[in-house]
């Protein structure tokens, strides 16, 4: 659970907010944080791999939304992945920036002893 005290750990000042997704068993969770003097929170989607908030800057109204993902190692899991986060990404047509570990790898390269393209690899690279 995500309280204030943790919240304040990391990042501290009074005017900090959040949303979370809590881990699930080995899967890590994911928290999205923000300064409620620069941005406004409109909207929050809590999924089953990611915490979006749309939000509007209070200098100049600019709306945007940001997407904290953490991916499934589990190839039969991924799909999941990328359906929620097409799924949020076409309820909300506004400019968007995503923090992500997808937990996946374009390139064999990029993994140590890995030799061939796995099926996980060219779907991400799509």
């Amino acid at each position: 659970m995500i309280d204030r005290r943790l919240v304040q750990s990391l990042w501290s000042g009074v005017h900090v907010d959040w949303a979370f997704l809590a881990s699930n068993g080995v899967s890590g969770g994911v928290v999205v944080m923000w300064d409620r003097r620069m941005v406004v929170r409109m909207k929050d989607f809590v999924g089953h791999y990611m915490v979006a908030c749309s939000f509007k800057c209070v200098s100049d109204n600019f709306l945007w939304a940001f997407a904290g993902v953490y991916g499934s190692n589990l190839d039969t899991y991924r799909r999941l992945v990328w359906e929620e986060l097409a799924g949020i990404h076409n309820w909300w047509e506004i400019p968007w920036c995503i923090g992500v570990d997808f937990n996946v790898v374009r390139f064999p390269s990029e993994v140590s002893g890995c030799r061939r393209l796995r099926l996980a690899m060219e779907e991400f690279s799509e």
